[in-house]
């Protein structure tokens, strides 16, 4: 009597579906996109568009990784033809530059992954893109907005802690504004880095199982990357004091790879040393319910990791 297949067992047969290419792969990746807009337009779904992001940026990852370049351009162009309908009845001025983000970013990490198999160059290229979005932001500015967009602002931080006076719900939102397309840059590369790993892993599952489990507790930017973070950060403190806001938005985006060789290094000395399996995983709840707190620390350690090398110190 067989049941039904596991989750891991249907996650290979996507991929295996994926990887193949052709029109079979240009349908998925259509679903994708249609995903995606639907999180743009539907009222309450903008809550799922980093998720659909993550699931557009992982298709395109997987297929830059496995078949190939032509195989990936081919799959896109037809992609785009079972899209096409919606481009005609007026989907193109939110579809296209949705894609964009989604696609363009899948594509670059995944053929750098591909030619040099190097996760922290492909996570790199990632955050070149994302300081790119920084710097667009600040040279064209984010729309302002109406009235009702700032009140619906207030309200949601309103909802996160009802007990907020109105004076420091101003100066929250004023921050927000203020550094508005850092923010965006950080969670797009989030997004991104999030499929782009969900790609690999999807893809060592049809190769070498395990494969990318290795590869993430590998992780690591190297002192000249973690000099560059730490000189990015003291700019931002002062350019901060001076009351600007590029800086600071660029050293959150620069800060992003050091977070991630922190969430490594938690996953590699877990299974090194016999921690509590489940350790990671809180790891992320907490990431979530505390951001600020536990994102500072995460990056302290990945600071710090690149001098001590945690993960070569011998076991006591």
């Amino acid at each position: 009597m067989t049941g039904a297949p596991a989750a891991g067992d249907r996650l290979v047969t996507l991929a295996t579906w994926l990887a193949s290419g052709g029109w079979s792969a240009a349908a998925l990746l259509a679903v994708l996109a249609v995903g995606l807009l639907a999180a743009l337009l539907l009222p309450g779904a903008v809550l799922l568009l980093p998720l659909a992001l993550v699931g557009n940026v992982a298709g395109i990852g997987l297929l830059a990784l496995e078949p190939g370049p032509r195989t990936v351009l081919r799959s896109l162009g037809l992609a785009v033809v079972l899209l096409a309908p919606l481009l005609v009845v007026g989907g193109a001025g939110l579809l296209g530059p949705a894609l964009l983000f989604a696609w363009l970013p899948g594509l670059l990490a995944g053929f750098a992954l591909r030619s040099a198999r190097s996760l922290p160059l492909a996570v790199l290229v990632l955050t070149v893109l994302a300081v790119a979005v920084v710097l667009v932001v600040d040279q064209t500015g984010l729309p302002a907005g109406q009235p009702e967009t700032r009140q619906a602002l207030v309200d949601a931080l309103v909802k996160l802690n009802p007990k907020l006076p109105a004076a420091e719900l101003d100066l929250a939102l004023d921050v927000m504004l203020q550094l508005a397309g850092g923010l965006l840059a950080v969670v797009l590369l989030g997004a991104w880095t999030g499929g782009l790993c969900l790609g690999r892993s999807l893809q060592a599952r049809l190769r070498r199982p395990g494969a990318f489990a290795q590869e993430f507790r590998a992780l690591r930017f190297g002192r000249a990357y973690s000099l560059l973070v730490l000189g990015a950060i003291v700019v931002a403190l002062l350019q901060r004091l001076a009351g600007g806001g590029l800086a600071v938005e660029l050293a959150l985006v620069l800060a992003v790879p050091l977070l991630l060789q922190g969430l490594a290094l938690v996953h590699a000395e877990t299974a090194r040393r016999g921690w509590w399996q489940r350790l990671p995983w809180m790891m992320y709840v907490l990431l979530v319910l505390a951001t600020p707190q536990l994102a500072s620390l995460l990056v302290l350690l990945g600071l710090v990791d690149n001098w001590l090398d945690f993960r070569n110190r011998p076991l006591r």
